[in-house]
C-alpha cells in the first residue's frame, strides 16, 4: 500500500499539470464557435460565423499562405541539414560528439530575440529584408536542433552492421546508407520534418524583424490582438490547435513505431 501512494500522487500531479496546460485550449475552442462581435465564454448562439470570416478574408488567407510557404521550405531545409549534422555527430569520435551536439543544438539555448536581431542585421546587409527565402533559412536554423535531436536518437538505435555489410558487398557510402540505414531512419525523419514545420509555422519574433511588407499568420494574429481583438482570432486558433495536435500526434506515433522497430 505504501509503495502505491507515490505513484498515485505522481499520477494526480500529472493530470493537474495537464489540466492547467490545456485550460486555455478549453476556453479558446468554444469561443471560436460564438456569433458575437466580442470574445465571450461560454459562447452565445453557436455557429460558424468566424470560421467563414477567416476563409473569406483575403488578409487572413494571404498570411496563412505565406506561413505555409515559409514553413514548408524551412522544414525541408532544417530536415536535410539536421539529418546531415546528426550523421556527422553519430559517426564522429566519442570525444567530439559532446561539443558537436552542443554546437548543432545551440539555437535552442539562445533567445529568439537575439537570433532575430542577428538575422535582421545580416538581411539588411544582403538586401534580403521582407524576403520569404531569408525567413525560411532563419526558421530552419531555429528548427534544425530538434531535427538533430530526433534523428540522432533514432540513429543511435540502428545497428551499423547492416551498413557495413552493404559496404563489404561493394556498395558505396551513399548507396549503403540509403539501402541499409535510411529505411529504418525514415519514420524519425518524417516526424522531425513535421515538428520542424510547426516550429516555423508558429514562430513570431524573427518574422516580425524580417517581414515588413507581408505578414505570416502569427504576425497577423498578433496585430489583430493588439489593434482589434476580433473573434476571428479564436477561430484561427481553434483550427491551429486541432491541426497541430493531429500532426504532432501522428509524428509521435511514427517516432514510437520506429523506436519499437529498432528495439526489436
Amino acid at each position: 500500500m505504501e509503495s502505491l501512494r507515490p505513484s498515485r500522487l505522481l499520477t494526480a500531479y500529472f493530470w493537474l499539470c495537464a489540466a492547467f496546460l490545456l485550460f486555455p485550449v478549453v476556453i479558446v475552442i468554444p469561443i471560436a464557435f460564438g456569433q458575437s462581435e466580442f470574445l465571450r465564454f461560454p459562447p452565445e448562439d453557436p455557429g460558424l460565423r468566424w470560421f467563414r470570416e477567416y476563409f473569406n478574408n483575403p488578409v487572413w488567407v494571404s498570411a496563412t499562405l505565406v506561413s505555409l510557404r515559409v514553413a514548408l521550405a524551412a522544414a525541408s531545409i532544417a530536415t536535410i541539414a539536421g539529418l546531415l549534422a546528426a550523421l556527422g555527430i553519430d559517426r564522429s569520435s566519442e570525444r567530439l560528439r559532446g561539443p558537436m551536439t552542443l554546437a548543432a543544438t545551440l539555437p535552442i539555448l539562445i533567445p529568439h530575440i537575439f537570433v532575430a536581431l542577428g538575422v535582421f542585421i545580416s538581411a539588411i546587409r544582403l538586401g534580403l529584408t521582407d524576403s520569404e527565402i531569408a525567413l525560411s533559412f532563419a526558421h530552419a536554423a531555429v528548427a534544425q536542433p530538434f531535427v538533430v535531436l530526433m534523428t540522432g536518437a533514432a540513429l543511435r538505435q540502428i545497428d551499423p552492421t547492416f551498413e557495413r555489410a552493404a559496404r563489404v558487398l561493394g556498395a558505396g557510402p551513399f548507396r549503403a546508407f540509403m539501402a541499409a540505414t535510411f529505411p529504418s531512419l525514415l519514420p524519425a525523419v518524417v516526424a522531425a520534418w513535421i515538428f520542424a514545420f510547426f516550429v516555423s509555422f508558429d514562430e513570431l519574433i524573427i518574422a516580425q524583424f524580417l517581414m515588413k511588407g507581408s505578414e505570416t499568420l502569427p504576425m497577423r494574429i498578433w496585430a489583430d490582438l493588439r489593434l482589434d481583438i476580433s473573434p476571428t482570432v479564436a477561430a484561427v486558433s481553434a483550427i491551429l490547435i486541432v491541426v497541430t495536435a493531429v500532426a504532432l500526434g501522428g509524428a509521435e506515433l511514427l517516432r514510437r513505431r520506429a523506436s519499437r522497430r529498432l528495439g526489436n
